[in-house]
């Protein structure tokens, strides 16, 4: 099974950072996200946010009716002000008809400062810290076309908001895949994640993933970046049954 639209949208997703001095060049981060993810508008005034949210919840509730579109746009705008805190730069909401059952997932791109950390020992230092603080997740490396980066396989339980949360049980479990990649800039992780409540289409949401994170490319102006060098040490080393899990997610 694949998304609808056709493996990959016409255009990639380009975000642009600035750099951190005058004669720093600013970082592109460009990927290519299947057109069956909406782009949730996280950047820009509050007028240009309402008004993209309203467009996109019109477009992709456009057989729903009003009433369902305004929780929705509801819903999605209450998430804005915590994404924008957490540093997302973009935010793409995918909402599918399989075999009859409506399906969801989300994919997020964050970019945050390294806080301290060398960029030589960020991808240890994420992996040890995602092991200790996420004993039940599955954590390791991969090497990307962009470089190399800590991978987590994981779960979570949120609370239910609109007409769902008056349900017994006001909790959705949702599967997560977090990728940490330190960019070249030195200073900043770029996080890139996907999750879906909808456990019977995780073999299909995580294999797009794969193909997102796969198609990560940075640039500072015209001068492109390749895969990081591997070090000799390694501060945390999965076992042999969660490399393969993992590798065999991302292909």
């Amino acid at each position: 099974m694949s998304l609808p639209g056709g493996p990959a949208a016409t255009e990639p997703v380009t975000v642009a950072t600035a750099g951190d001095g005058a004669d720093e060049l600013p970082l592109q981060v460009r990927f290519v996200v299947p057109p069956a993810f909406h782009e949730i508008p996280v950047l820009g005034t509050e007028e240009q946010i309402a008004e993209g949210l309203w467009e996109m919840v019109c477009e992709v509730l456009a057989p729903e009716s009003d009433e369902i579109r305004i929780e929705w746009a509801a819903m999605l705008i209450a998430m804005i002000p915590p994404m924008a805190e957490a540093g997302v730069m973009y935010a793409g909401l995918c909402l599918l008809d399989v075999d009859g059952r409506p399906s969801t997932a989300n994919v997020l791109m964050t970019m945050n400062p390294l806080d301290g950390i060398r960029y030589e020992e960020a991808v240890e230092v994420t992996l040890r810290d995602l092991a200790q603080g996420h004993p039940e997740a599955e954590v390791t490396e991969i090497e990307l076309p962009a470089g190399r980066a800590a991978v987590m396989i994981g779960g979570a339980v949120t609370p239910v908001t609109g007409r769902q949360a008056a349900a017994a049980d006001a909790t959705v479990s949702t599967s997560v895949i977090q990728v940490y990649l330190p960019l070249p800039d030195e200073q900043r992780m770029l996080t890139m994640e996907l999750s879906t409540p909808c456990a019977e289409d995780w073999d299909l949401y995580s294999a797009v993933f794969a193909d997102i994170v796969r198609s990560i490319h940075l640039e500072f102006a015209a001068v492109e970046t390749g895969p990081a060098l591997l070090p000799e040490q390694r501060a945390y080393l999965p076992d042999g049954e969660t490399r393969a899990r993992i590798a065999a997610a991302f292909g």
